[in-house]
């Protein structure tokens, strides 16, 4: 339904007053954290790369468990989380009423961890169920919001690693490989696919699936070597039509994906070189982009082409400042409005870091994706490509209370206007005893193209209880 004029003027005011609003909290939030400078200490500019010389083939969260008489070390978390729409207007008839609470959502993960003379077998499964569909009324939800967002039980990593000689390890199995050195944007690090039907609530680390790999990692000095084999294809979770997050009135059409064979198993390959105070990574991979194409067919479906990535990242200690480079080149992306043209992107991150001040780090990153021969053709094309796509994000962190509270705001822009979307996140951490925290926040959000479109009334609040067991 088109809004009336009235209705129009009022979200332009509202929009002008979010922005303002953000940028008096984000001032306030910056003099708050940076007014305490952190006390000197000797050899403080070292620590931020401390232990990068004691390279081992096993990565640090595989340092062998205590003997137990129990062979197995069982652990996982359970957590009750909320949140709370405040910003949706009353819905036309027929539509999804998002107004108040949009989850109440109980969760479950279990890990068994199993070593035994240079081995490992390790495995998690994750459960969820969320009470706010039933509160609120099945019948008000489209299936597929209901088929993906009330409940899910997933095998989340599940492998096998261990050491086939004094300098080679093998893993293989459910696992997640991450690239680059960024937390913010991906640029290289492109093997695990993201679960994406919620931006902007939790960071990359925490968003990434798994996916069955075979993965051979060889040391030998200063330098590592990784071969890699992607088995199963997967790619991002994105909004269920219906969603306010779905950015269509239309339901998507048919997805075509890859078998399973061994002509369409992906490759990818990582040298890293770590040294004092800076470290270095080539990738290459032949892969299925997470990113689908509408083929030009009748009916119109979609598919997940084979790409070919090259790619470098880097990050350089300079006292309390840390710096990060990241590149990337892809070959071989199409779009429907010129499909049967093969286009290249090249994507270029540069970040700095600060922790400088007490307890603080503040960091701010900027990534640029240039897609190479645009032509006009491509303009109105359903992948929504763009010639230059620049993205910006700030991040501050700082902890008091020795390290019982920690308090994050991000604050992201999309577009050298904010033209594709903005979002702003606070969030506050207290750690009530171990293994026991408590979390909550606010997440506002700005309307743009692409996946952002329909954002910009789905500001919320959020809240969570979590035990680690």
């Amino acid at each position: 339904m088109k809004e009336c004029s009235q209705c129009a003027a009022w979200r332009r005011g509202r929009n002008r007053l979010s922005c303002t609003e953000m940028l008096i909290v984000f001032f306030l939030l910056l003099s708050v954290f940076m007014v305490t400078p952190a006390p000197a200490s000797e050899g403080a500019g070292d620590s931020l790369f401390e232990g990068f010389d004691d390279t081992a083939p096993l990565d640090s969260e595989d340092t062998p468990l205590p003997a137990k008489a129990f062979p197995v070390n069982l652990g996982g978390y359970v957590k009750l989380g909320a949140a709370y729409n405040f910003a949706h207007h009353a819905p036309e008839p027929g539509e999804t009423d998002w107004r108040g609470l949009s989850r109440l959502r109980t969760e479950l993960q279990i890990e068994a961890d199993w070593r035994l003379k240079g081995w490992r077998l390790f495995a998690s499964g994750k459960g969820w169920y969320d009470l706010a569909y039933a509160l609120n009324g099945r019948s008000g939800y489209t299936p597929e919001v209901l088929n993906d967002y009330e409940e899910e039980i997933e095998l989340r990593e599940a492998y096998l690693q261990g050491t086939l000689g004094k300098a080679l390890d093998l893993k293989i199995g459910r696992q997640i490989v991450v690239w680059g050195r960024s937390d913010n944007f991906r640029v290289t690090d492109i093997l695990n696919p993201l679960d994406r039907r919620e931006p902007g609530l939790t960071d990359i680390e925490d968003l990434r699936l798994p996916l069955v790999m075979t993965r051979l990692d060889y040391f030998r000095g200063d330098w590592s070597l990784a071969l890699t084999a992607l088995h199963e294809h997967r790619f991002d979770k994105l909004p269920a039509f219906g969603h306010d997050f779905y950015a269509s009135s239309t339901r998507m059409p048919p997805e075509k994906l890859p078998a399973r064979t061994l002509d369409n198993t992906g490759m990818a390959v990582e040298l890293k070189g770590i040294f004092p105070g800076w470290d270095i990574s080539f990738y290459g991979a032949r892969i299925y982009n997470d990113q689908p194409t509408f083929v030009p067919a009748s009916p119109v479906t979609i598919e997940h082409r084979r790409i070919m990535m090259a790619g470098v990242a880097a990050e350089i200690a300079r006292g309390n400042f840390l710096y990060i480079l990241e590149a990337a080149h892809f070959r071989g992306l199409r779009f429907m409005n010129d499909y049967g043209t093969d286009y290249n992107r090249t994507d270029l991150l540069a970040g700095i870091e600060y922790s400088g001040f007490y307890s603080t780090t503040v960091s701010f990153e900027i990534v640029n994706r240039h897609l190479h021969g645009f032509d006009s053709i491509l303009k109105g094309s359903p992948e929504l490509p763009v010639e230059d796509d620049l993205q910006a994000a700030l991040r501050i962190d700082r902890k008091f209370m020795n390290d019982t509270l920690a308090l994050k705001a991000l604050f992201v822009s999309l577009g050298e206007r904010a033209q594709r979307g903005a979002m702003q996140r606070l969030t506050a951490t207290y750690a009530i005893s171990d293994g026991l925290s408590v979390s909550g926040g606010v997440v506002f959000y700005e309307s743009g193209r692409g996946l952002m479109q329909n954002a910009g009334d789905n500001d919320r609040c959020f809240v969570e209880i979590r035990y680690d067991f």
